[in-house]
């Protein structure tokens, strides 16, 4: 046992070096200054130099810009003159020459070198406090590598993973606002974004959904995962709560820290210089933001788009301030986006839709509940008629003892018909055919905390961390499955809309798990509708 506790150690130490090191070699990409975009995008500098012709001089009044040459300065003739976008004109005594400066093309691509290493370090910081926190990650190091995470990854099943409220919907949900974060401050075209410029808003959130459910889903089950470094799914309950609504919780996140941001942060800061209320306030109002700039190894209370809180910055400040309160403009205020000068027009049917909702679930034979969520996406056909995909779950109520539990996943798709989609008030009927699983668990909770003593922290006469399996049984039953149900959405706005009741009978073509007879259910639902291509 000292010998194992020893190797144990040495691993965990030499990981923490390794990811110090990853951090030192990350630290000099992330923290380049990146170019500022141009005040007024795609708008040409104009240059106007006058020039005497016989004299070869500038006339007065007319200054070339700092840093440029004039005709005049190389003594050239403007007939000798290249051509040049602006053209040159002349007369018998004076020419004037307008050379038409093009700034350089605003920059447009994802950094995503620096985004990707950006979430490596937040992924290893995760990882580094399970290792430092969890002795029961640490043990799960050893074993068959690759036999343990296939394993763990084929664990997963069901909705809930065991975790109490604040984990799934407030630690996963700060999580995936950070890796949204972190990928919108490495956008160009989206990294000063703020609440309210309308589409580009909205595109930018997007975006930041994609980028955070690919970096959760790696976290979860990937290759650097909670399921490869630690085999959590199979010493814990292994729910796909997680991977179905932090992406989307996260993307509310960003929202709700983005009206923080605009409305609550920038009224303080109309009315106080106090440094420290307004660094607590940008930190801690704003905590996936805050946690992405530290990613970049920048303050967590950095703002792009504001003045700064030292120097000369915090002078001028003050200053504004106090004229604000003297009856002065505000200091700080949100300016809306000039309108482009083609808007182009756009459906009201959507062309995507992206769905996140609770699920509430009775079993017609056994007079049993199941409460759980899921998330939905939708393709659109045409004005009537959509593909819809979904996967979803729901832990089982009502279990005759506290030490059995039962869930049931459902995955698959189908089609919805959609008449009224343009209109405020949408009703719709869908079809759909998918595969169920139904899991029924028995735990044997003084014989976990045996072994569990028996471990004691890898100091004990078991050699390591109990698995699931050592001290609970499951009996899953597999079969495919046919609902179809209707329901109506409530558009609130072109980008959101709100799924106000989804009822659905549902049919499985499987036997009985123990007690738990899933095969005829009913299945409702409510939720928020993100509705994409209609802005």
């Amino acid at each position: 046992m000292q010998r194992t506790s020893q190797f144990i150690r040495h691993w965990t130490g030499s990981a923490l070096v390794a990811l110090l090191i990853g951090a030192a070699w990350i630290a000099p990409a992330s923290a380049q200054q990146k170019p500022e975009p141009d005040p007024i995008p795609n708008a040409p500098g104009f240059e106007f130099v006058g020039i005497d012709v016989a004299k070869k001089t500038a006339l007065p009044g007319l200054l070339s810009a700092p840093g440029q040459t004039t005709a005049s300065d190389m003594g050239q003739n403007v007939s000798e003159l290249p051509d040049s976008p602006g053209g040159v004109s002349t007369d018998s005594s004076t020419s004037a020459v307008i050379r038409v400066i093009q700034p350089p093309p605003p920059e447009t691509k994802v950094q995503w070198k620096i985004a990707v290493q950006e979430s490596l370090l937040y992924t290893g910081v995760m990882h580094t406090f399970n290792l430092w926190t969890e002795a029961g990650t640490r043990d799960a190091l050893y074993g068959p590598w690759l036999n343990n995470y296939l394993h763990s990854v084929g664990e997963l099943r069901g909705w809930s993973d065991s975790d109490r409220f604040m984990a799934p919907y407030a630690g996963h949900t700060i999580e995936g606002s950070v890796f949204g974060y972190i990928e919108r401050q490495n956008d160009p075209r989206y990294k000063n974004v703020q609440f309210g410029d309308g589409r580009t808003y909205y595109m930018s959130l997007l975006h930041s959904m994609v980028y955070s459910a690919i970096w959760h889903t790696q976290w979860k089950i990937g290759p650097v995962s909670e399921a490869s470094i630690g085999n959590v799914m199979l010493h814990a309950s292994p729910g796909f709560i997680t991977l179905a609504l932090t992406p989307t919780l996260g993307t509310i996140d960003m929202l709700a820290e983005d009206a923080a941001d605009r409305y609550a942060i920038m009224g303080l800061e109309n009315r106080s210089t106090n440094r420290a209320l307004i660094i607590l306030a940008r930190s801690f109002l704003n905590p996936g933001r805050s946690f992405a700039n530290i990613m970049a190894f920048h303050h967590p209370w950095s703002r792009d788009y504001r003045l700064g809180l030292f120097g000369e910055n915090y002078v001028l400040r003050k200053e504004l301030v106090a004229e604000y309160k003297n009856g002065g403009e505000k200091p700080f205020q949100y300016v809306h986006p000039p309108k482009p000068d083609f808007e182009r027009e756009y459906p009201k049917e959507a062309d995507i839709e992206l769905s996140a909702f609770p699920v509430y679930e009775h079993f017609l034979h056994a007079n049993q509940n199941c409460i759980g969520g899921g998330s939905s996406g939708a393709s659109r056909v045409n004005p009537y008629l959509q593909l819809v995909g979904e996967l979803s779950g729901c832990l089982v109520m009502n279990m005759p003892a506290a030490n059995q539990s039962g869930d049931v996943l459902f995955f698959g798709g189908g089609v919805r018909f959609t008449p009224l989609a343009a209109h405020h008030v949408s009703p719709f009927l869908q079809l759909m055919f998918g595969g169920e699983r139904v899991t029924h668990d028995i735990s044997d909770a003084a014989l976990r905390d045996k072994l569990l003593g028996e471990w004691n922290d890898g100091s004990g006469t078991l050699p390591h961390y109990p698995m699931r399996s050592d001290w609970s049984s499951e009996l899953s039953r597999y079969g495919p499955t046919l609902s179809v149900g209707s329901g109506f959405d409530l558009v609130l706005t072109r980008a959101f809309a709100w799924r106000l009741v989804n009822v659905e009978y549902s049919h499985a073509w499987m036997g009985d798990a123990d007690m738990i007879q899933a095969q005829d259910a009913i299945r409702v639902t409510t939720g928020a509708v993100l509705r994409i291509g209609t802005w």
